[in-house]
């Protein structure tokens, strides 16, 4: 079975982070989810969960598909 969420999500989502020129405490806020959590998505630690990308696309103006493999 195929995971939803992209291998590299994490680094993707960093990506548009660091772009947009955003603190990592303001994205973790809007997620609705720790700093410290964040950094653990972030940094690889903890696989993204498909909630966390749902909620990412939305703080971050995203398409869900960007963190989503296609099939």
């Amino acid at each position: 079975m195929t995971d939803i969420i992209k291998d590299d999500a994490h680094k993707l989502l960093k990506q548009k982070i660091d772009s947009k020129g955003l603190k990592q405490k303001y994205v973790a806020e809007k997620i609705g989810i720790s700093t410290n959590y964040l950094g653990q998505v972030l940094n690889g630690n903890k696989k993204m969960s498909a909630e966390v990308a749902i909620r990412a696309s939305r703080a971050l103006d995203l398409s869900l598909e960007f963190f989503l493999n296609k099939s």
